[in-house]
Order: C-alpha cells, then sequence, then structure tokens
C-alpha cells in the first residue's frame, strides 16, 4: 500500500473588524485551494485557520487512494469566514459566532486507466461548528463527484 501520512498546518491571517480601517486579511492570489483546503471549497485561504490529516495509499500501480480531514478555525472572529474565491461568505460583526467553523472529510480514488488517461472520484462533507450554526443555517454540506481526464 505504500502509505503516505502528512499532518499539516495552514494559516491565513485576518483583520480585527471586517472592512474597518488597514486591511490585515491575508489576500491570496490564486484559489485553488483543494490542495491545502480541502474539496468543498466553501472555506477559502483568508482569516482561517486549518490543521489537517492526509492519508495517501496506493493499493496498486494504477491507484491512488487519498484520505483528508480538516478542522477549520477563524484566524480573527471580527473577520468573515471567506470562500474559495475570495468572497466574504459569512460574518459575525461583534465577534460574538465564535471561531469554529467546523470540519471537513474528503475521500479520493484516483484510477489511471492509461498513459494518458485518468479517472477521478471522490466524496466530501463539511460538518459545520458553533461558527456556522450561529451565522445562519448549517447545512452539513456533502457531495459526490466523477471526473474523467484524458491528456493530449
Amino acid at each position: 500500500m505504500n502509505p503516505i501520512a502528512w499532518i499539516c498546518y495552514e494559516y491565513a491571517s485576518g483583520s480585527n473588524r471586517f472592512r474597518e480601517g488597514a486591511s490585515h486579511t491575508f489576500q491570496q492570489l490564486f484559489s485553488f485551494g483543494h490542495y491545502y483546503l480541502g474539496w468543498v471549497d466553501l472555506v477559502g485561504r483568508q482569516n482561517i485557520h486549518d490543521l489537517n490529516q492526509q492519508v495517501h495509499l496506493y493499493p496498486a500501480d494504477w491507484m491512488t487512494l487519498t484520505l483528508q480531514h480538516h478542522n477549520f478555525w477563524l484566524a480573527s472572529a471580527g473577520d468573515a469566514l471567506y470562500f474559495a474565491n475570495g468572497q466574504p461568505d459569512r460574518l459575525s460583526l461583534n465577534g460574538s459566532a465564535g471561531v469554529y467553523v467546523g470540519d471537513e472529510w474528503d475521500v479520493l480514488l484516483n484510477l489511471h486507466l492509461g498513459s494518458r488517461t485518468d479517472l477521478l472520484t471522490g466524496w466530501s462533507k463539511l460538518y459545520g461548528g458553533d461558527f456556522l450554526r450561529n451565522t445562519g443555517t448549517v447545512s452539513n454540506s456533502s457531495f459526490t463527484y466523477v471526473q474523467l481526464s484524458c491528456k493530449f
């Protein structure tokens, strides 16, 4: 199986107050956060702490199985939670909603069908924490997907 295990910590700063005075919110240049912040894309690389664990398994030469778990906290309670595209999602102006955003689970299976063709399938789910519960409805978002990649 040739397991590879990772424990990663990601941090992106936030401002003390949303859009008041000098901004200390990290400004991401590129929104591709799958490798860093999971596949659900409801958490962006701004105003966030992420402690994540990953395990990569190789059951066969043509197969990769990846398991990821992310724990998300706001870096600053007075700043917003941002989407992966950098737009603000939710906000507690007085910072009283808490800082625990929630945790996300991702399972990915990549099948190398040939030298130029891969089939990627996966399941992802975000379980909302105190911050999401205190700022609106929590849907515990999940999705399943299949992607065929052909290189030419």
